[in-house]
């Protein structure tokens, strides 16, 4: 009785060991097949990183002062009051 439980144990261990490489195979074949849109879209996502960057230096320089916004704001309370 004990031989057979460790010839099931010693089976399923097996099987266990492989179904896990068989996935580990799998799933480097489908690196392999991917690997040339993974290397395009890390390109892509540098671009957008680059073309993000660029504008949002140059909108904070052409962007209004807080100052222009702050007066703006107590004229328009200001009026508001006196109307």
């Amino acid at each position: 009785m004990l031989w057979e439980g460790l010839k099931l144990m010693g089976v399923g261990m097996a099987t266990v060991m492989l179904f896990l490489m068989l996935m580990i195979a799998c799933i480097e074949w489908v690196k392999h097949l991917n690997r040339n849109a993974t290397a395009l879209e890390q390109q892509a996502q540098k671009a957008r990183r680059k073309s993000n960057t660029t504008p949002a230096t140059q909108q904070a320089k052409s962007a209004v002062p807080v100052e222009v916004f702050a007066a703006a704001i107590t004229a328009f309370e200001a009026d508001k009051k006196t109307t």
